[in-house]
């Protein structure tokens, strides 16, 4: 876990390692009710990764600009003081979530590795390889051959 004092040390840490999951304030700047600061941050992550959920907390919230923060991808946006439960809640099923797509893209990746390996191998021109099953039984049938 990190913190950051500034959206600038924020986005400068975001830059510097992998994390699974970003809760940021959406005021900064002392005397600040806007969220102006934490929208232009919460942009600036999408646009840096566009998969990393964000959860967004204020003390000053505006129904509009929680819709849409939402609608633009924050993975929640919680007023202060949040409920503890349902912020720790939230927290472990974004980041349960984020492996399992993580798991997904990696079993989609060797699926597709597997498929080109096999059309390298042997002539497929025009064979749909649709399932895992029939993608087994092609490999299979090359080795026997």
């Amino acid at each position: 876990a990190s913190v950051a004092a500034s959206p600038e040390e924020g986005l400068a840490l975001l830059d510097q390692r992998a994390y699974g999951l970003v809760i940021q304030d959406m005021n900064f700047s002392a005397d600040t009710t806007s969220g102006a600061e934490g929208e232009q941050l919460f942009r600036a992550i999408r646009t840096r990764r566009p998969d990393l959920p964000v959860i967004l907390l204020t003390a000053w919230t505006r129904l509009e600009a929680a819709v849409a923060l939402v609608k633009a991808g924050a993975a929640d946006y919680l007023a202060k003081p949040w409920d503890d439960a349902k912020l720790l809640a939230t927290v472990e099923n974004l980041l349960e979530l984020g492996e399992a797509n993580r798991e997904i893209a990696q079993l989609r990746e060797a699926r597709r590795e597997r498929r080109a390996a096999l059309a390298r191998r042997y002539q497929l021109a025009g064979l749909v390889i649709a399932s895992d099953a029939m993608l087994s039984l092609l490999e299979l049938a090359g080795k026997i051959a």
